[in-house]
């Protein structure tokens, strides 16, 4: 009986045994697979997180390469509108007589030519002959030009031009010219084309001679689409250099 009652005691040990090492194996794989769905999740998330990191690269990319783009596009307008601002001014009636001065004082005769016939205007005048004229008598005619334009009006084919012009005054430089050569005639002598020539270069590198400043208005005329100074009905002697007309008509 005793017998009986320990094979009954050592069955049922051997089933809480037994009972106890399911429950520990159910417990480990629990963990187990606790751990790896942690895992999983972790795994998940990180991959997600490489997407957005991935995705703002992307994003960030095509900005950084649309930028250069843009900036190349707007570089290009502005050089276009500069081009045609610089077009519109230099050949507008406003550019047309700047551009007429300014090779004025620069000495740049073939340039005046392309705004004026300048041999033609000079040589309208009855002291000035432009063929005897060399390049220092020409030169100090406008050593001292200066100018400022104050107005413009513009029509459909027609325009004028106000403008400030400054330089030596030629009605002194031709009052002095005269009396030197009157008072070398009436002592007698003969004075040849070479000598007179000398006298006027005299008065004009005069530094006392005074500047003079008048306003005048230059008419221009658009021909071919290119506007054109008007020298039939601006008198460009007045304005280029002043009292000379005035000097002239008084001696006569």
């Amino acid at each position: 009986m005793e017998e009986k009652e320990k094979k009954q005691d050592e069955v049922k040990k051997s089933a809480e045994g037994t009972n106890n090492t399911v429950k520990e194996t159910k417990s480990t794989e629990k963990k187990v697979d606790a751990k790896k769905s942690d895992t999983k999740k972790t795994d998940v998330k990180k991959e997600e997180d490489k997407n957005k990191v991935k995705g703002k690269v992307t994003v960030e990319n095509k900005k950084s390469k649309k930028a250069p783009i843009v900036t190349a596009i707007v570089i290009i307008i502005v050089l276009i509108l500069a081009i045609l601002l610089y077009v519109l001014l230099t050949n507008g009636p406003k550019g047309v007589v700047e551009g007429m001065f300014k090779a004025l004082k620069n000495g740049d005769y073939d340039r005046v030519n392309e705004y004026i016939n300048y041999e033609e205007v000079i040589s309208s005048s009855d002291i000035l002959d432009s063929e005897s004229l060399d390049e220092e008598t020409m030169n100090l005619l406008f050593e001292k030009l200066s100018w400022k334009i104050t107005d413009t009006t513009q029509e459909e084919n027609t325009a004028s031009v106000t403008v400030e012009v400054t330089n030596k005054n030629f009605r002194t430089i031709i009052a002095n010219y005269m009396q030197n050569a009157l008072r070398v005639a009436f002592s007698g002598q003969e004075l040849s084309d070479a000598e007179m020539e000398n006298y006027l270069l005299e008065e004009l590198r005069n530094e006392d001679v005074e500047t003079t400043t008048t306003t005048q208005t230059i008419n221009l005329t658009k021909q071919d689409g290119k506007w054109v100074i008007n020298t039939t009905d601006t008198n460009l002697i007045d304005i280029l250099l002043p009292g000379l007309n005035e000097a002239v008509n008084s001696l006569s």
